[in-house]
């Protein structure tokens, strides 16, 4: 694998990212606000991209870059480290391509505080990638569960998820399986570890009898708004992290481009479901057609104006998820008030 180099990164940036940034092809527009001399080279590069810059949007975030050098050498550390990440997990990617999936859309993962810091966020976007805690790219038993084992693996996500990584667990036993949702992860140079939502895949492996059992964690509890699923999965993460010595637990409560993305990707899925339609309707005996429509059908079902749902998902319900883990766990407990519109729930696990 050869890595980005740093001029390579630069010539993505304004010939291929910030066009899409800018122009809102599936990202939230950005303004970015650099140095003079980092705006020069980037004129010497492509002058036309460059003058994007200086339309800024009212209704868009502005993002100050004092240092362009530091700022362009983080995302090229980010890229090579991710590149590596992919390798070790076996995913095949293309170079260029993964450079600017990640200056595109590297963004959608800022808070409120990130903003105002452009260049730490990206240092603990760079110590997330690079952290080797938890990298097992094969299921391997950690827990049982009844007379079930539990299996744990961790992959790397893609550039669009909110963490570098996912962190999942899958009930085995009598013939039957069950996959709990993956837990959207990343830990930084202090052994923080950061969670950003809990959430279910696609694989459908939901054996009914694994999932009664599941249930009965309900029993005597008042709050039943959480699928049991979700909080087992929790509990087993939360295993796995006293087994590293890790004790604390960051919960952000806000991504700030998040909404607006998710509205994004509703609107593309729409125009691209009734093309698809229109073209079903010409070729009505043709499989392909109908193949290509079912599957922009599912897009629409997920996306098209589920930013509200989406939103309360990776806040109030990830929230409320932690309060209930404290029925359960009784070596954890949160160590502060949260503000939704711009804090972090903290969570601690006690030794016991």
């Amino acid at each position: 694998m050869k890595p980005i180099e740093y001029k390579e990164l630069i010539e993505l940036f304004i010939n291929k990212s910030l066009p899409k940034i800018k122009l809102e092809e599936e990202v939230p527009n950005i303004n970015f606000k650099f140095d003079k001399e980092t705006l020069s080279l980037l004129n010497n590069i492509n002058k036309e991209n460059t003058e994007l810059l200086n339309k800024q949007d009212n209704n868009a975030i502005t993002i100050n870059i004092n240092d362009g050098y530091k700022f362009f050498k983080l995302l090229q550390e980010i890229t090579n480290s991710l590149m590596k990440l992919r390798n070790y997990y076996k995913i095949k990617f293309n170079p260029k391509s993964t450079a600017t999936s990640v200056m595109e859309r590297i963004w959608l993962r800022m808070g409120i505080n990130d903003i105002n810091n452009v260049e730490q966020f990206l240092e603990k976007q760079l110590q997330f990638t690079n952290n080797m805690t938890f990298n097992n790219n094969y299921y391997k038993k950690v827990d049982s569960f009844y007379e079930y084992d539990v299996y744990m693996s961790t992959t790397v996500n893609e550039t669009y998820d909110e963490t570098t990584r996912s962190m999942l667990f899958l009930i085995i036993g009598n013939n039957n399986e069950y996959e709990l949702p993956r837990i959207l992860y990343d830990i930084d140079d202090d052994n923080n570890c950061y969670i950003y939502g809990v959430q279910n895949t696609n694989l459908n492996k939901k054996d009914k009898e694994i999932e009664r059992k599941l249930y009965k964690i309900n029993k005597n509890i008042d709050n039943h708004n959480i699928h049991p699923n979700k909080v087992y999965a929790m509990l087993f993460f939360i295993n796995e992290l006293k087994k590293k010595n890790i004790s604390k637990i960051i919960v952000p409560s806000m991504q700030v481009l998040n909404y607006h993305y998710h509205e994004l990707l509703g609107k593309e899925a729409k125009k691209n479901l009734d093309k698809s339609l229109k073209e079903l309707e010409e070729h009505p005996n043709e499989r392909r057609y109908m193949d290509e429509y079912l599957i922009f059908k599912d897009w629409y079902d997920r996306v098209y104006q589920k930013q509200d749902k989406i939103s309360y998902l990776k806040t109030e319900e990830l929230f409320n998820l932690m309060y209930r883990l404290l029925e359960h766990d009784h070596s954890i407990e949160i160590t502060n008030d949260i503000n939704i519109q711009g804090d972090s729930l903290n969570i601690r696990i006690n030794k016991t």
